[in-house]
């Protein structure tokens, strides 16, 4: 196997096993949905759904790793001179430093699991207050990651796309991944600063672009496999 082709799967295998693992979370869109903007019932759920809790986020940990290895190999594409190059690189390298505080949050996810199945605290209340502080701040991780991936993302996007000759399914996710960013970013703006705003619809919105956003990413993992001159730079294109 090349290391064009293992690069190139790892992204196909992150997209698949990140979105099975999304799609499995207790409290998400299959296990016990629950509104998203209340955290005390997320974290509940999660605690009644012990063993598959750690399994999806165990899953979400692996997904991750894969990501940031395929990723990386992109970094063959910026390998020019020009400023967009080196601003897409830089951008790159700003997108995968944002996957640090996914790996933090899901952290925190086994620790909340651990406290609900197994008990910390002297008393279920107080075991419940701890669950949903540990919750809230494994929320705001997440908030980081949105910000640091979707500026990002937003950027050497961009720059895949203009990498692109013609209009390719190949140059469609490279600008349907600058899309995601720019969008994950107003809808965080919307969350924070819009008042009387629906969380649970902002959440569900925001991840319905990230889904689109890891399609995207699944189709430039084909390209990497495909050796094409846009993804791996000009060396070590087939």
């Amino acid at each position: 196997m090349t290391f064009n082709k293992l690069a190139g799967l790892s992204l196909v295998v992150a997209v698949l096993l990140g979105l099975v693992s999304s799609m499995l979370t207790p409290g998400g869109f299959l296990i016990d949905p629950a509104d998203s903007a209340d955290f005390a019932e997320l974290a509940a759920i999660m605690g009644d759904n012990a063993q598959v809790s750690q399994i999806v986020t165990t899953g979400f940990v692996i997904a991750v790793v894969l990501y940031w290895f395929g990723l990386s190999t992109l970094q063959r594409a910026f390998g020019g001179g020009s400023v967009m190059d080196r601003v897409s690189a830089f951008a790159l390298k700003v997108f995968l430093f944002g996957y640090a505080f996914l790996i933090i949050e899901l952290s925190l996810r086994h620790v909340l699991t651990h406290v609900l199945e197994h008990g910390v605290g002297s008393s279920a209340a107080e075991e419940q207050v701890m669950a949903t502080t540990i919750f809230t701040t494994s929320v705001a991780l997440h908030f980081a990651f949105l910000y640091v991936t979707s500026i990002g993302s937003a950027i050497f996007g961009c720059g895949l796309a203009r990498r692109c000759e013609g209009m390719s399914i190949f140059k469609l996710a490279g600008l349907g991944l600058a899309l995601t960013g720019a969008l994950s970013f107003v809808v965080l703006m919307i969350a924070e600063h819009v008042g009387e705003i629906d969380l649970n619809g902002v959440a569900v919105f925001s991840n319905v672009v990230l889904v689109f956003g890891s399609l995207c990413i699944l189709v430039i993992g084909i390209g990497i496999m495909q050796g094409r001159r846009e993804f791996v730079g000009e060396e070590a294109a087939v």
